[in-house]
């Protein structure tokens, strides 16, 4: 009788631990677009789905990084706001992409393109176009490539890798794009290594609009900042991964294998850990 009540006992703080940890999760939003039946759906806790939109393209691939993938012409994902998206001073922004158009990079002209995307209230406020943005620049602006972007409460927080793709190899290329904010510094990375950094100009600005994934809702971009290929297994975290981390991170996409369980990103018990410590738990080891 003992040995049942102290199996239930730990089961009980099993099961707490787990609730906790899962209410503490650092993924935001998490879409790996497995399935054609689940393009739009964030396997993170906080279920932040999104909705297919645009003229153009904004389909389910089977040719994604790690399985299925978003393809994207003229189109994009658009995540409802919630809360959940709203970050205090720290981020993890992460994405793999593959471009499917090269003249998007080309010397002296090019479009910007947006990755990332949680749209602030450009309209009423031309100062305060994101909350946070994993973003493309467009050659002929001379600022660089792949990018963080935010309108933070002391200013604007930008981080840029200053070169660019070169031509031959966009279009066959995957790319991992990841950019962190600590608190004090934001850091850019392009395939693994750090390209780029700043400082970091106070907390992120809240915002009730939406988060976009392929696009930017500006309405004076309404006809640029599309991202033209595929995406996948693209990430929001509330906390800043360390270089090693995106490193990691990477690499697991470069094995096919999704992020999901990564625990710098997650930093939940997966379900079949759990159901294993309870099996040994049962058996009275």
């Amino acid at each position: 009788m003992f040995r049942i009540i102290l199996s239930t006992g730990i089961l009980l703080c099993c099961l707490l631990c787990w609730s906790t940890m899962n209410a503490d999760a650092k993924v935001r939003g998490y879409w790996a677009f497995n399935t054609k039946n689940d393009i739009g759906k964030d396997s993170g806790p906080f279920r932040n789905d999104g909705e297919l939109k645009g003229q153009g393209t904004a389909e389910w691939t089977a040719k994604g990084k790690v399985g299925g993938g978003l393809e994207l012409s003229n189109g994009w994902l658009e995540v409802p706001h919630d809360d959940s998206l709203n970050l205090k001073d720290q981020v993890t922004l992460m994405c793999w992409v593959k471009f499917s158009a090269p003249g998007d990079f080309a010397p002296g002209g090019g479009r910007e393109q947006s990755l990332i995307w949680k749209y602030g209230p450009f309209e009423t406020n031309k100062r305060f176009w994101t909350s946070y943005a994993l973003r493309v620049w467009r050659p002929k602006s001379d600022f660089g490539s792949f990018g963080f972007d935010a309108n933070m409460t002391k200013g604007r927080s930008a981080a840029v890798d200053k070169e660019f793709p070169e031509q031959g190899d966009v279009e066959k290329d995957w790319y991992h794009i990841a950019a962190t904010a600590d608190g004090t510094e934001i850091r850019v990375y392009t395939n693994g290594k750090e390209t780029g950094k700043g400082a970091q100009r106070g907390e992120f600005q809240a915002s009730d609009l939406p988060l976009t994934i392929g696009h930017d809702l500006r309405p004076i971009l309404a006809h640029h900042a599309y991202v033209n290929g595929i995406m996948d297994e693209v990430v929001v975290a509330d906390k800043a991964l360390t270089a090693a981390e995106v490193k990691e991170a990477m690499a697991l996409g470069e094995k096919g294998k999704s992020i999901e369980g990564f625990n710098p990103v997650f930093a939940v018990e997966p379900a079949d850990k759990l159901a294993t410590q309870w099996g040994t738990i049962k058996a009275g080891r």
